[in-house]
């Protein structure tokens, strides 16, 4: 007797997430903060400040071994996006490079989180993220443990895990946007001459 075989298809899915200022606080954020998804998967940073210009930058020695640092293009102006999909398991801190000072920081969980040993080891030629104050401080003392503690504009406190009591909502647990919110991308952005297969970066 013949036995049928179903072909099973996994679809990617797209995450959006806006950069936004809040006028009544001051504060400038990735909405949601931590994102986490399944690799093949789509993260689309979405420009919704009208009164900022903002772009993605990682940090990196916290993004998993044997990829390469992203830095998106400035975004200055409303319903401007850059897209990245994301194939290897692992962590991926990032910021905002003109606000990282104020706090606007986020972190992307492909799968799984990295542990300590995972990350990428600083390499010569890596790209420069220094503020004129000597760059983002000592990262071999950042702890990717529990994220509970992270507040705005401190990077010691950036952690890994449960996000929940950072300002602006529950940015905690899987955010698959939606499509419709982000238009196809077209173009591709480089990120250097030794972009990763990993990464596939792309913005309007």
């Amino acid at each position: 007797m013949a036995v049928s075989t179903v072909a099973t298809v996994a679809y990617a899915e797209t995450a959006v997430v806006q950069m936004k200022f809040d006028e009544d606080s001051g504060d400038l954020y990735f909405d949601p903060a931590k994102v986490i998804i399944n690799q093949g998967d789509t993260v689309v940073w979405l420009q919704v400040d009208a009164d900022n210009e903002h772009n993605v930058a990682a940090y990196p020695s916290l993004i998993p071994e044997g990829t390469q640092p992203f830095e998106s293009q400035m975004m200055t102006r409303v319903g401007e996006s850059w897209s990245m999909t994301f194939d290897k398991v692992g962590s991926y801190f990032y910021h905002c490079h003109p606000h990282e000072a104020a706090g606007m920081k986020g972190l992307i969980v492909v799968g799984r989180e990295s542990l300590p040993e995972e990350f990428r080891k600083p390499k010569a030629g890596d790209m420069s993220h220094d503020h004129g104050d000597g760059g983002h401080g000592d990262m071999d003392e950042m702890d990717h443990g529990d994220m509970d503690e992270m507040k705005h504009g401190d990077m010691d406190e950036m952690k890994h895990g449960d996000m929940d009591e950072m300002k602006h909502g529950d940015h905690q647990g899987d955010h698959h946007g939606d499509k419709k919110e982000v238009k196809t991308k077209s173009g591709h952005h480089d990120d250097d001459d030794d972009e990763n297969d990993d990464h596939h970066g792309h913005h309007d």
